[in-house]
């Protein structure tokens, strides 16, 4: 039977991006009816420098059971550029098809991926994106340092371009820096073979992820199992939870395998 009530839309933000980046998002959402959770990175902000490079999906994991193993939520994983990298690999055992059949209610019932990396099986970032042909990211350095990376002032040109300069200036001005070292952990137990529902948002003037590079991601993954995927193209950058927000939102909330079935 359908049940009225929505499922709770998890946001796992890409490099740099902190919940301040995805207010204007969840207040859309929120106006929709969907409760929100804004994953907050270990790996970006004051403990970057002594974050594991694993720490993102270990986190990303703990929300998820707390929020369908306690609560028994019916969770959307929205995911965007870096952030499908700790999302493919924190879905199984997770996902509602398979709690169902346990008897279990809640579950993941939806992944997309906002141009996002989507690494395969034992794949390192820096292996996915060179095999996906991705530009080198000169709006990205390194503090030997720290260990940490951050986004210099090229940065806001890549990233959000298709807004006003002040308002691009603003959100930049916002990042915060990451560990260096999550370009090293290679990928486990990722998703792309679980039986959920996946979405591949492309953008079509993305400066970070061009195109044709989101696309030879997307058929990395997809093997010749391609029909468990929906695909759908924007006419925006990289960031259109900031500028074509109305136009995302449509997306995110369109009936496509989303409804709550109540058990």
């Amino acid at each position: 039977m359908v049940s009225t009530m929505k499922p709770t839309f998890v946001l796992v933000p890409g490099v740099f991006h902190t919940a301040v980046h995805a207010q204007i998002l969840v207040e859309s959402l929120h106006a929709k009816g969907y409760p929100t959770e804004v994953i907050s990175h270990p790996t970006i902000g004051r403990l970057a420098s002594t974050a594991l490079p694993d720490a993102d999906v270990a986190h990303l994991r703990q929300v998820l059971e707390d929020l369908i193993n306690n609560q028994q939520k019916e969770v959307v994983l929205f995911c965007h550029s870096y952030g499908g990298v700790p999302g493919c690999q924190s879905v199984h055992g997770l996902e509602r098809s398979a709690r169902a059949k346990a008897g279990q209610k809640g579950g993941i019932v939806k992944i997309i991926f906002l141009s996002a990396v989507l690494p395969r099986e034992g794949e390192n970032i820096l292996q996915t994106i060179s095999a996906a042909e991705v530009p080198p990211s000169d709006w990205v350095e390194v503090d030997m340092v720290t260990g940490t990376s951050f986004a210099n002032s090229k940065g806001t040109a890549i990233l959000f371009h298709d807004l006003p300069d002040d308002q691009g200036e603003h959100w930049a001005s916002k990042f915060e820096p990451m560990s260096a070292h999550i370009v090293a952990p290679p990928a486990t137990d990722v998703c792309w073979d679980v039986d959920v529902a996946k979405v591949y948002i492309l953008c079509k003037r993305d400066r970070a992820i061009p195109l044709g590079c989101q696309r030879r991601m997307l058929e990395r993954v997809q093997g010749g199992e391609r029909g468990d995927w929906i695909t759908y193209e924007m006419d925006c950058g990289h960031s259109p939870f900031l500028s074509h927000v109305e136009d995302l939102v449509k997306i995110l909330t369109a009936n496509d395998l989303i409804q709550s079935v109540s058990k």
